[in-house]
């Protein structure tokens, strides 16, 4: 995963987490941000979802990109979150994110066709690498339900890259989710509002984020 940090220090091991071992320090903390559905700018106006974006620098060019989103869908219309796509605000033209795992079977889908609100999207992950029909509708995130994905970034300014870079890029809206499956087989394109108008979003998001943490794990 990290080929550039390897290329950068030969012979260094690199554990699983991204923790760099033989005198290396570790990776800074994460940056993470609170995500939504832009509805009023989606094509059909049917899905909805929140999320997270984290991203960590790791070493070198090298960072982590980890994915959150809840399908928040609302009605009885069903509909499945069947993938997404997004740019990255990079000085760096070769900038890429390319996807490692996730909880559902999505595989790595560059280069998509986010029409109408651009082509091409840089990265993202989706049914069968197809963002537009890839895989069966009910292999997605169903209504209710999560899923979290990662990606390795590379990228020459990796270290000052932040969650929001991901929301950004050369068009109007760089992160977009796809919705599939909804009753007599209607789809949904629905996007991220840019990073400015996320904001108070994120601040109330990540509190209910700490409180259910909490909760769960105790003081």
């Amino acid at each position: 995963m990290y080929r550039q940090a390897n290329r950068l220090f030969p012979g260094v091991l690199f554990v699983a987490t991204g923790a760099v071992v033989l005198g290396v320090s570790s990776p800074a903390p994460a940056d993470i941000i609170a995500i939504a559905g832009d509805t009023a700018n989606s094509t059909e106006g049917l899905g909805d979802f929140t999320g997270f974006l984290s991203y960590e620098f790791i070493i070198g060019e090298a960072g982590v990109l980890t994915v959150e989103l809840t399908n928040t869908t609302p009605g009885d219309d069903r509909g499945w979150i069947t993938g997404f796509i997004f740019n990255i605000a990079s000085e760096d033209p070769l900038a890429f994110a390319q996807f490692e795992k996730g909880t559902h079977p999505f595989l790595d889908a560059p280069d998509q066709n986010g029409n109408p609100f651009g082509n091409p999207f840089l990265a993202g992950a989706a049914l069968g690498g197809n963002w537009i029909d890839g895989g069966i509708p009910e292999d997605g995130i169903a209504m209710g339900d999560t899923g979290i994905f990662t990606f390795e970034v590379e990228a020459t300014d990796a270290a000052s890259l932040t969650a929001s870079s991901f929301l950004g890029g050369p068009y109007e809206f760089n992160f977009i989710v796809r919705f599939r499956g909804f009753i007599g087989g209607a789809s949904d394109k629905v996007p991220v509002p840019a990073p400015g108008a996320l904001a108070l979003l994120g601040l109330g998001a990540l509190a209910q984020r700490r409180r259910r943490r909490s909760a769960k794990h105790g003081p």
